[in-house]
């Protein structure tokens, strides 16, 4: 590894390149390359000058000691890791080095930042890939003081497995207090019965929120003014809509895009996890890897990782979350709901099969079709106070409240 400052570095360059840091005459990119190292180590240095000159040291002052030369090398294990990684083979994308940072500790327990894994590569001759340019933020809007207050969700399209692979469509959602994100999956396209699924699994796993912040979009907003589907069934649970104005409104929840349009293709292109699989296996990986970067990586805004910003805002009292509800309404408003009418016998046309019900022939009925593929025949609309009248359905968690029909049983037409 690197030899320690001062054993590399004369202490005459160390404080002139420091002074012109100081005062502005070299950028950080140029003082970093002037003493070949990293950005944190550089601002330690300026701090511990700064300090010294304060206390009217400065022709004393000497750099201390840093991990340097005392280190060994990598376990073989973590170094055939990163040159796999790093340099895969043509046609396969390389993880940055913030990924394989993240992945070092996730696979191997250690926690290493990026700019240790690039002197690596640099020390073993390896070319890393280039960071790509961050777009500035033209305005930074206020960061809501308690979890659940606000949720940030967009939904981007890529080649996540590869140059040669289909356009997925990813969804993101973070909490704007905390940037944990509460939402990440994979699905074929953008569409209207994917936005229930992916709000049902984060609103089970971490609560309701008060609002969710979108953009624009017909999905969200409807050119009449009035509600879109998305939005009634959110405004069921209490949840409202945000909109944003434009994409640069949304930094937080576009620079998570960024994160995953980085890692995603190289990772499942790198492990050989995305040719051939299900969306349910692939979407076990993105939930994996977005799960260990909410507890395991410092973000940068708030000097913490999003989990513990999370837990502490919880600790404090600082929690708009509320509870998923048991009024028998959770499993069926967060279906695709179409109008049914009932045939001979009480059976409802669903496909190209139909289910039994009891009802009266010509009684009209709703018919629900789940995210995991049942299928439920209900008679009302959901309405709070009022609970579902459920005539079929072949749904685990509603088969207890079928009423009057023998529930599960499928009947080809």
């Amino acid at each position: 590894m690197k030899q320690q400052i001062p054993r590399r570095l004369g202490l005459a360059h160390l404080r002139d390149t420091l002074e012109q840091f100081v005062s502005a005459s070299l950028s950080r990119e140029q003082a970093m390359v002037s003493l070949q190292i990293g950005s944190s180590r550089l601002y330690e240095l300026r701090t511990s000058c700064l300090a010294a000159r304060a206390a009217g040291r400065a022709s004393t002052w000497s750099p201390g000691r840093s991990g340097g030369n005392r280190k060994g090398d990598r376990p073989p294990e973590e170094q055939a890791f990163l040159r796999r990684v790093l340099v895969p083979p043509v046609g396969v994308k390389p993880y940055s080095c913030a990924f394989a940072a993240s992945e070092l500790g996730r696979r191997f327990g250690h926690d290493v930042n990026r700019s240790q894994v690039r002197l690596w590569a640099l020390e073993h001759g390896l070319k890393t890939h280039p960071p790509k340019p961050r777009p500035l933020a033209h305005v930074r809007r206020w960061q809501r003081q308690a979890v659940g207050e606000l949720w940030q969700l967009d939904a981007t399209p890529d080649r996540f497995l590869g140059a040669d692979g289909p356009v997925l469509h990813l969804f993101d959602m973070i909490d704007d207090c905390s940037r944990l994100q509460v939402g990440c999956r994979l699905y074929s396209r953008e569409c209207i019965p994917a936005y229930p699924d992916f709000f049902k699994r984060a609103f089970e796993r971490h609560g309701l929120p008060l609002e969710i912040y979108v953009d624009r979009a017909g999905f969200f907003v409807s050119g009449s003014g009035n509600p879109t589907q998305l939005a009634k069934r959110l405004k069921f649970y209490d949840v409202s809509f945000v909109t944003a104005n434009s994409p640069e409104a949304k930094g937080k929840i576009e620079r998570v895009h960024l994160v995953w349009q980085d890692r995603l293709p190289a990772y499942f292109q790198g492990e050989g996890t995305g040719s051939g699989m299900t969306f349910e296996i692939l979407n076990e990986h993105a939930t994996a890897l977005a799960e260990y970067r909410n507890g395991h990586e410092i973000h940068r805004e708030i000097g913490m990782t999003p989990q513990a910003a999370w837990d502490r805002a919880v600790a404090e009292g600082r929690s708009k979350l509320r509870r998923v509800p048991r009024d028998g309404w959770w499993e069926l408003v967060w279906a695709e709901w179409t109008r049914g009418v009932a045939g001979p016998r009480g059976r409802v046309a669903v496909g190209d099969g139909c289910v039994p019900t009891q009802c009266a022939n010509g009684t009209k009925v709703w018919v629900c079709r789940h995210a995991g593929g049942e299928t439920s025949v209900v008679l009302n609309a959901p309405a709070h106070g009022e609970p579902p009248v459920v005539l079929f359905t072949n749904h685990p968690a509603l088969l207890g409240s079928c009423m009057n029909t023998p529930a599960g049983r499928w009947v080809r037409a």
